[in-house]
């Protein structure tokens, strides 16, 4: 009894044992798992803090960026805004500057067609006022009385008269006769001109018809002038004597002509011709040369101007040649196609009026101007009063014109050292 109750106390004692044992064990298995699951959380909570503070940065880097494009896109929203007004303000420039040049031209239009109109308007009663003043006849500006054709050829009467008159600018021609240029012969005509008053001119010519037209030969018969003459006849100490010159005289030695005894010389700078402009292909080297030979140098201007627009025009141009150079006389303004006047559609008076036109517009430069022309023409044709001094041509032993002068234009037929051919000489007058 003893001995089993010892046992059990025994048992007993050792399952104490061993659960006391077994308490220890999962005391210390429980606090190892403590352990390990406080590690494992703290590990989880590092991870989580770190992968929160690298998720920020991202974030924030993000939304840096998404920033940065907001900013970029508004900046460029506002570049294009700003693009589109200026191209809008343009394009509303360009067409209100459309719209001002349309205006103005417009009204340049409308002008110059009130003004044309108003000349017309002018002309029409000038016309009219002329035709009941008319008290001249119509005249022959050029004739040629004698005129001789080939067997075969074609016969037309204005290439040997220019006619025009006074108020008129129309004139009627009319012919009596005729010419049969398969024939030999000579055939008289009657020319008639007729004005608006009814006024007339007739002259008579006589066509002759030939099988051969002789070359004239030998040349011209005219004496030459030497210039030790013509200095001996007309230099004194009242005048000055000179000569005037244009391409036809070629290669010029001015030395040799300011030798000889010359003082001055005018030269053809150019002008309008055949409806376009032209500079004498000798000026530009007759200039430079005569002025290093210490040589007074005066121009003039060949021209077929027809109306205020064209002799603007033919003075701008000669301007141009000129180039600011400055003159000892004024400019001479030669206009002298009488041959061809009729196809002007001018009277008289309009080709007077040009003169008064040319000396305006060469004045707006800084210069004067004058006049070149025949006695005759002074007589019948630039008979208009007027201001611009006279360059006349009469080719005789002494001037019979009895109007104002400055210079006088005594011969063509000169010769002098340093020109190869004939020449023009002219005196100019000291007042």
């Amino acid at each position: 009894m003893k001995k089993s109750i010892k046992a059990v106390i025994v048992t007993v004692g050792a399952l104490v044992i061993l659960s006391g044992a077994a308490g220890l064990v999962c005391l210390g298995i429980l606090k190892e798992r403590e352990k390990v699951e406080l590690g494992a959380a703290r590990s989880l909570s590092q991870t989580v803090v770190t992968v929160s503070k690298s998720g920020m940065e991202d974030m924030e880097a993000a939304v840096k960026k998404i920033e940065e494009i907001r900013l970029a896109e508004a900046k460029a929203e506002e570049e294009r805004r700003l693009a589109e007004e200026a191209a809008r303000k343009a394009l509303e420039e360009a067409k209100a500057e459309e719209e001002r040049r349309l205006a103005e031209e417009a009204a340049k239009k409308a002008l110059e067609e009130e003004l044309a109109k108003a000349e017309a308007e002018k002309a029409k009663e000038e016309a009219k006022k002329a035709a009941s003043e008319d008290v001249k006849a119509p005249q022959f500006l050029y004739y040629r009385g004698t005129p001789t054709i080939k067997v075969g050829d074609a016969f037309d009467v204005h290439k040997y008269i220019g006619y025009g008159d006074d108020c008129d600018r129309n004139v009627d021609l009319t012919i009596q006769g005729s010419v049969d240029t398969s024939q030999e012969g000579t055939y008289p005509l009657k020319l008639t001109l007729t004005d608006d008053a009814g006024k007339t001119t007739s002259k008579d010519m006589e066509v002759r018809v030939v099988t051969e037209i002789s070359s004239g030969g030998g040349g011209s018969t005219t004496e030459k002038e030497q210039f030790s003459d013509f200095v001996a006849n007309y230099k004194n100490e009242n005048t000055l004597v000179g000569i005037d010159v244009s391409r036809y005289q070629g290669d010029i030695d001015f030395e040799s002509v300011k030798a000889a005894g010359c003082e001055f010389v005018y030269m053809r700078i150019g002008g309008f011709s055949g409806g376009e402009f032209f500079t004498d292909k000798c000026f530009v080297q007759n200039f430079a040369r005569a002025k290093a030979a210490g040589l007074k140098i005066g121009i003039y201007t060949y021209t077929e101007d027809s109306n205020a627009k064209e002799v603007a025009a033919t003075v701008k141009y000669i301007m141009g040649v000129l180039g600011n150079e400055p003159l000892d006389f004024p400019i001479a303004y030669d206009w002298e196609d009488y041959k061809h006047f009729e196809e002007y559609g001018m009277n008289l008076h309009d080709l007077n009026d040009l003169l008064d036109y040319f000396g305006e517009e060469v004045a707006k430069y800084g210069y004067s101007s004058c006049l070149y022309g025949s006695k005759n023409a002074m007589l019948n044709i630039w008979t208009k009063p007027r201001k611009d001094p006279v360059w006349l041509a009469q080719y005789y032993s002494s001037c019979t014109y009895e109007g104002d002068y400055f210079m006088w234009q005594h011969s063509s037929s000169g010769r002098i050292d340093g020109i190869g051919g004939d020449v023009d000489l002219d005196v100019y007058y000291i007042r």
